[in-house]
């Protein structure tokens, strides 16, 4: 229970009322309280109370007009009556005017407290009940929201709901998400197609404009009542809300100029992923001043843009996911403010591609370079050739050829190359009778000392233990592979 209030002329039962109810078993957030009818009834139209403690004889108002008075009102709280004995007959007239219970004086605290915990279970069913109201009526008014083709069956379903109660509302489609949301807005949809989806009473739309910075961040439709006109008025606030977006000065654009051929919008996917970004850019901003002038539908600038993320995704699917770059956001134009934030994140987002794809390509060429580098090694092994030879021969910078050479390979250029000289020496001293020397410089070693030395750190052996080594065995060469282009360790 949030609000209790005490409406008692003596300060002595009034206090004692409102001792008892603080250490009863219901929990109260506030009691509040006041000495005749008059400071009641001002109360209760300006705060929610749950339950209304009233006396019957009171100065400047008594409890049986201040009954009667808060019938006229919308809330009205459970009220109990409180009486001496000889007031009995009016206790009556008050139970008659609405009031739910009735104590006599003096007050006992089980009494007040069994009432207490009674009305306490009624106001949590009812608050249930409420709660899985709403629950259903919010589902069928998304629904209405969502969908053009909503019977009228479905819709005198959803009115028999009696939510809105014939008062006035508007609808507000806003960016992002309301700072607060409660129940003095009929309802709140946080993400209809980006967008958050209000329905507003007069007060609380006031309040919204007066505290909201800019104007072309929502859309507000004109006052509708019933929810037969919902639907007219989410289309009335979308358009609004379109036109806000795309900074538009005035209404009732009709312009359906052509965007983008087909053709070109195919141009403009694939030149994401090259050089020539930049002209998608410029595009781009053209496209959306074309937007803000008006000479270009926002709808039909929202249309052309989800075509556009479509073809996006199809396109760069795979790169999208291994760099988990998403499109969602994209995909709901009316979450940003307006249509310079909304190109602004466009342009980011395809530039992520643009970064991934060139990235791609220059890895792709490097590996072309690095394995024609190889071709090269395994051709020309037995010449005195060095790093710096191997790249300038595939048209590359020393130091990239160097980091693209040891992440291809897993090796450094001389370690590699050495294991090329080796690899072929071992075969020479198995299949032939070549001297030492002479399989020496047959690899790439003018100098036998450099080659014997070479040879016993790779091998750990010396070329002539090696060679005699294969010869004590049988199928010496089962194990000598043949010469190859390229080496694998």
């Amino acid at each position: 229970m949030n609000h209790v209030l005490i409406a008692e002329d003596c300060k002595i039962i009034r206090k004692g009322i409102s001792a008892m109810i603080a250490r009863c078993q219901v929990p109260i957030n506030q009691i509040i309280e006041c000495k005749n009818g008059l400071e009641a009834l001002e109360i209760i139209r300006n705060m929610p109370i749950d339950v209304l403690i009233t006396d019957i004889r009171m100065p400047d108002m008594d409890g049986i007009t201040l009954v009667k008075e808060l019938q006229k009102s919308q809330y009205i709280p459970r009220i109990v009556a409180i009486s001496g004995y000889d007031d009995f007959s009016c206790a009556v007239d008050l139970l008659r005017c609405g009031a739910r219970e009735y104590l006599l004086k003096p007050v006992k605290r089980e009494e007040l407290n069994s009432i207490m915990m009674k009305l306490e279970e009624e106001i949590q069913k009812e608050q249930s009940e409420k709660r899985a109201k709403r629950a259903l009526c919010y589902s069928q008014i998304r629904r209405i929201l969502l969908s053009e083709n909503i019977s009228r069956e479905e819709m005198k379903e959803a009115e028999r709901l009696n939510w809105f109660n014939e008062q006035t509302y508007s609808v507000v489609i806003s960016s992002g998400t309301l700072n607060e949301v409660d129940e003095t807005h009929i309802f709140t949809f946080p993400d209809v197609e980006g967008g958050q989806v209000t329905l507003m009473a007069e007060k609380e739309l006031k309040d919204f404009i007066t505290n909201r910075n800019s104007s072309s961040d929502y859309g507000v439709s004109d006052p509708f009542q019933g929810i037969f006109n919902l639907r007219k008025a989410y289309e009335e606030a979308r358009q609004r809300r379109i036109r806000g977006f795309c900074m538009q000065e005035r209404e009732g654009i009709t312009s359906k100029n052509c965007l983008m051929p087909q053709n070109e919008m195919e141009c403009f996917v694939q030149r994401i992923g090259t050089q020539k970004i930049s002209k998608n850019e410029t595009i781009l901003l053209e496209l959306a001043d074309r937007v803000k002038k008006g000479e270009v539908e926002g709808l039909q600038f929202q249309d052309f843009m989800s075509h556009m993320i479509m073809r996006v995704r199809e396109f760069y699917g795979r790169i999208l996911a291994e760099e988990e770059i998403s499109l969602e956001k994209l995909c709901h134009m009316l979450e940003f403010n307006n249509i310079d934030e909304y190109c602004t994140e466009i342009r980011r987002v395809f530039s992520c591609i643009n970064e991934r794809v060139l990235r791609e390509n220059d890895d792709y060429k490097s590996r072309l370079k690095v394995e024609e580098a190889l071709a090269y090694m395994n051709e020309n092994y037995s010449r005195n050739i060095n790093m710096a030879m191997v790249s300038n021969h595939v048209n590359m910078n020393y130091t990239v050829f160097s980091i693209a050479f040891k992440d291809y390979t897993g090796d450094n250029f001389v370690n590699y190359l050495r294991k090329i000289r080796m690899n072929e020496a071992k075969r020479l001293l198995a299949e032939t009778d070549y001297k030492i020397g002479e399989i020496g410089q047959m690899t790439g070693y003018e100098d036998p000392k450099h080659f014997m030395k070479s040879f016993k750190w790779v091998a750990g052996i010396t070329p002539s233990e090696f060679r005699k080594n294969l010869r004590v065995k049988d199928g010496i060469t089962e194990n000598i592979t043949p010469k190859t282009k390229i080496v694998t360790f």
